[in-house]
């Protein structure tokens, strides 16, 4: 069943390169969704004689002055003299704010997901692995999951171990079950005793805290000095772990690539694929999203990689109850099935958020 998209423009990146679309009446919007339609399915250039099958209400002569209309406003491309026409970056653009339908899930494909999401584990980063399996595995393309970010990751549990009389380790399991741990060096000798002592006495006071509460605690100066260092340390090593987890991005599907005829290019595979495995860029990338926008679609060149150029994001957001939100998303060629993707990200964005949420409440 197909289901068309109203408002017409919801799912345009925030930096579009098409702030003014050449506007197209109805046959070559028409023979424009054709030729996006055509192409995605086969991937070879679309010539007006296999579109006049399809479209059997104009003449080939027609269609072919047509496409060669959306070729002079750049929404197509004629990768050579003799060859069909394919869609520009604008092309796509102008098709996914105006002209896209979007598929309702498949039960089928609901069913296919169900087992990752039936029995999730109880960590953050475990739960964000399987909702990227289960993207990928749903959309052929490379799926990209953020950790969600708040105010700040709270404390649930602490722990301070010896390692020698000036050393102990730091167990910090903060909310969603992350753990974390480093070695703090102390101002004064102190045995486990004592860190056990402390440790009894902040679990009981820092348990459901963030960084600036904690920071506010310390600042406050009562308790002695193993104390203070522990507790500057705590705020410090949070603080780290906050930002870590501003950029943390789980992916999957990589081998999803392969698949597809835009990557036979070494080249050019090898170019997206470093990217994906860089998270900083990645990170920084999905930072540009506007929160709580719905869909937002990143087509070619939008996304301001020069090695994603030929690639496309499909990128929501996720609540995970609260402050907290997330990011999901799916990259992979232009030449993809938007009006697919896209309802697949919402619903597995859904799915993951509520997930999330029991796992942080």
């Amino acid at each position: 069943m197909l289901k068309r998209r109203r408002p017409a423009r919801p799912a345009r990146a925030a930096h579009s390169q098409l702030d003014h679309p050449v506007p197209l009446d109805a046959r070559k919007q028409q023979i424009l969704k054709a030729v996006v339609a055509d192409y995605t399915r086969t991937g070879v250039p679309v010539g007006s004689q296999a579109l006049a099958l399809h479209l059997a209400t104009w003449s080939s002569a027609t269609i072919r002055n047509e496409l060669a209309m959306l070729s002079e406003v750049g929404y197509l491309i004629q990768p050579h003299t003799s060859a069909g026409r394919v869609p520009s970056d604008l092309g796509y653009r102008y098709y996914v704010d105006f002209l896209m339908e979007e598929e309702e899930v498949p039960q089928t494909v609901r069913r296919q997901m169900e087992p990752f999401f039936a029995a999730l584990p109880s960590g953050l980063e475990e739960i964000l692995e399987v909702a990227a399996t289960a993207l990928a595995v749903v959309t052929d393309g490379v799926s990209l999951v953020t950790g969600p970010r708040a105010l700040g990751s709270k404390v649930k549990h602490l722990d301070l171990v010896s390692l020698d009389p000036d050393h102990a380790l730091l167990v910090l399991i903060l909310e969603g079950n992350l753990v974390r741990q480093h070695a703090i060096a102390l101002s004064a000798p102190a045995e486990q005793t004592a860190l056990s002592s402390l440790t009894f006495e902040l679990n009981g006071e820092l348990a459901g805290l963030n960084a600036l509460a904690i920071a506010d605690i310390a600042a406050a100066g009562a308790g002695g000095d193993l104390r203070a260092v522990v507790l500057t340390d705590i705020v410090s090593f949070m603080s780290s772990v906050d930002a870590q987890q501003d950029a943390l991005v789980v992916h999957d599907g990589v081998r999803n690539l392969l698949r597809q005829p835009e990557f036979v290019d070494v080249e050019l595979l090898h170019q997206v694929i470093e990217v994906v495995e860089e998270e900083r860029m990645l990170a920084a990338l999905i930072a540009q999203l506007q929160l709580d926008r719905g869909i937002q679609i990143m087509i070619g060149r939008e996304n301001g990689l020069v090695e994603l150029s030929r690639c496309s994001l499909v990128l929501t957001t996720y609540r995970a109850g609260g402050d907290r939100r997330g990011t999901i998303g799916v990259l992979g060629p232009t030449r993809m099935l938007y009006g697919q993707v896209a309802p697949r990200v919402r619903y597995v964005a859904q799915r993951v958020g509520r997930a999330l949420e029991r796992v942080l409440s």
